[in-house]
């Protein structure tokens, strides 16, 4: 998978069917944090790393998460939240590598959403 970001396109070119996928994708606080998580990078990021990072912001910090949040959290990521922001285009998933990246410019992204600090 390259590094490569599509073509960007705005909410007003995209039907409304299409908008409202997008904003169901954005409706969940988790795939906002990936979301910013990603904006912060710029290569794709290995599923489990996202994990750890939503966990750990759940968990009070950084190596604090139990490893059943963390198992929890991939398995919601790649079941969940990954396909849901998949389907509304704003991420690429890369099953072989098991990466996600966004597949707009972060700087679209950031204005598109308030996005919330990882930090």
């Amino acid at each position: 998978m390259g590094s490569q970001r599509s073509t960007t396109v705005t909410l007003s070119q995209l039907s409304e069917a299409d908008v409202d996928l997008v904003y169901a994708a954005l409706a969940v606080a988790d795939r906002r944090f990936v979301l910013a998580l990603l904006t912060d990078r710029e290569r794709p990021v290995h599923l489990s790393s996202v994990a750890d990072a939503l966990a750990a912001r759940k968990h009070d910090g950084p190596g604090s998460a139990p490893e059943s949040l963390v198992r929890s959290t991939i398995t919601a990521l790649y079941h969940v939240h990954v396909p849901k922001l998949a389907d509304a285009g704003i991420v690429v998933y890369d099953p072989e590598s098991e990466t996600v990246s966004l597949a707009a410019d972060p700087e679209v992204v950031e204005k598109a959403v308030e996005l919330p600090s990882i930090d």
